[in-house]
């Protein structure tokens, strides 16, 4: 998904649902094995390296909090969740308390000449005021491009990350705003 002209490719969008609710998508494909993957999401040395640290019971009704690295330690908190469904290495969905819920599937894709891929689809269904909207899904398009990173062995420096990605968040955001669908019942 393309924004307006000159803007970022985006990954996916919104459907604002009433002013407080709202449900985001977003899709990208890696060009790593599902399985690698799924160790990202639910291994807490690699998931530190692109979205936060992880304290997981990778179960239903298992732990899944998060808590994220970009302030100051006496600043950090986390954000208990739950797993709510799953179907190793294909299907997590999980609650957060600052996020709502957050369903991560994979699903293999056949890159050829012996390679694999993974395509990862995002849904987040997000409560709070639609305002936030573009901005999460601008996080979570830089999580996402983290990601990559992390899945080649590099961990994001979380100390400099907030102004080393500043930029490239308000380009985001901005394009994230112009795309995002308008609560129907609002015409």
């Amino acid at each position: 998904m393309s924004g307006p002209e000159g803007a970022p490719a985006l990954l996916g969008g919104a459907r604002l649902h009433g002013g407080d609710r709202a449900t985001l998508r977003l899709e990208r494909e890696y060009p790593h094995p599902v399985a690698a993957v799924w160790t990202a999401l639910t291994l807490r040395e690699v998931a530190r390296r692109w979205l936060a640290d992880l304290r997981a019971d990778v179960r239903p009704g298992g732990e899944f909090s998060l808590m994220w690295l970009t302030g100051p330690a006496e600043e950090l908190q986390w954000w208990p969740g739950e797993v709510t469904a799953l179907d190793p290495p294909r299907l997590l969905e999980h609650t957060n308390a600052e996020h709502g819920l957050l369903r991560w599937e994979l699903e293999p894709v056949d890159a050829g000449a012996l390679r694999s891929a993974t395509r990862l689809r995002l849904t987040n269904e997000l409560e709070g005021e639609d305002a936030w909207v573009p901005m999460s899904l601008a996080s979570w398009h830089l999580h996402l491009e983290q990601l990559e990173r992390a899945l080649a062995g590099e961990g994001a420096d979380w100390a400099t990350w907030p102004a080393a990605t500043s930029g490239r968040l308000h380009a985001l955001r901005a394009a994230y705003a112009a795309a995002v669908e308008p609560d129907p019942r609002s015409d």
